[in-house]
């Protein structure tokens, strides 16, 4: 059995859809947290609130704490690295030690930036190597929370996509800009999009078999994000003529990124043949089945769904 369940950061992309997978499987979820984004049933937490914390987990006794929660914005993490240090390493490692003093376990959500792309792929036995203070400091958060507890489970991944309160992740992106007309420059930098649902599926399959280090837990496909943009584009019924590709050196930004990032995942798939990673065309045909339950679903949710385009 899987215990009871925590998940701090229960609003996001990734936190949402692992409440829908732990909820279909019957576990029981003992509370979700947001940041800024007021929903009911929801706690409000800070992780840099290191009382708050401790205190919000005693009080709920979880099992297991998923930790999807973070300061995601690379560029910004390049420009603030004390501000967003803050969270990502600091608040992470405040949950780390609070799960210890309770004997749960914490899942934490890494990243392909721990690399710096120069191999191209990697397995989970690869050197973190990253080129940017968002890596930077996921790297630092990796060697934290397995230093607190070797039970705990790093989870490193790409580009995560589906249905979203807020409709900030890439495929999303894609569909708004392209129904309105609105061409996109896109890189062609490589990696592995990662369908949520399937993400969630997989963390809790992992739960349940009791696995602890490093796993790479990404889509199957490597493929260029300008080619993914593309393949959103069709599946959407949308214009991929709007699709310009821009070599990624060419991209104006303040944070040097890995040109090939993708990570390899045959070690999840040894643990869990029978929830194997899905492919782009897999993962964007799931999520436009998906569609109408996730309509009904963002009627019942606060302002921030009203922000999802029909």
């Amino acid at each position: 059995m899987d215990g009871k369940i925590m998940v701090i950061g229960g609003t996001g992309l990734v936190g949402n859809a692992l409440l829908r997978a732990w909820t279909a499987r019957g576990a029981e979820v003992a509370a979700a947290t947001y940041h800024s984004h007021p929903s009911g049933g929801f706690l409000q937490l800070d992780m840099r609130d290191s009382a708050r914390v401790g205190a919000l987990l005693k009080a709920h006794r979880p099992s297991v704490v998923a930790v999807p929660a973070a300061n995601p914005f690379v560029d910004y993490c390049e420009l603030h690295p004390e501000e967003t240090r803050k969270v990502n390493v600091e608040g992470t490692l405040n949950v780390a030690r609070a799960c210890r003093e309770l004997g749960a376990r914490m899942i934490f959500y890494s990243s392909d930036y721990v690399f710096d792309g120069l191999k191209g792929s990697y397995t989970e036995e690869d050197a973190p190597c990253p080129i940017n203070e968002y890596g930077r400091q996921k790297a630092e958060a990796e060697r934290g929370v397995l230093a607190c507890d070797p039970r705990n489970l790093i989870l490193r991944t790409s580009g995560a996509y589906g249905w979203q309160w807020e409709p900030k992740n890439f495929v999303l992106q894609v569909r708004n800009n392209l129904s309105e007309g609105h061409p996109m420059r896109v890189a062609n930098v490589r990696y592995n999009p990662t369908y949520v649902e399937n993400l969630a599926e997989i963390t809790a399959e992992l739960v349940s078999a009791g696995a602890s280090g490093i796993f790479h837990t990404v889509g199957a496909e490597e493929i260029a994000r300008d080619e993914f943009a593309r393949r959103v584009a069709r599946a959407f019924g949308l214009r991929d003529s709007l699709i310009q590709t821009v070599p990624a050196g060419e991209f104006k930004s303040p944070t040097p990124r890995p040109k090939q990032s993708s990570l390899r995942t045959q070690k999840v798939q040894r643990i869990l043949p029978d929830t194997p990673p899905v492919g782009v065309d897999a993962g964007l045909k799931a999520m436009l089945t998906m569609e109408p339950a996730w309509r009904d679903y963002a009627r019942t949710l606060p302002d921030p769904a009203a922000k999802l385009k029909p």
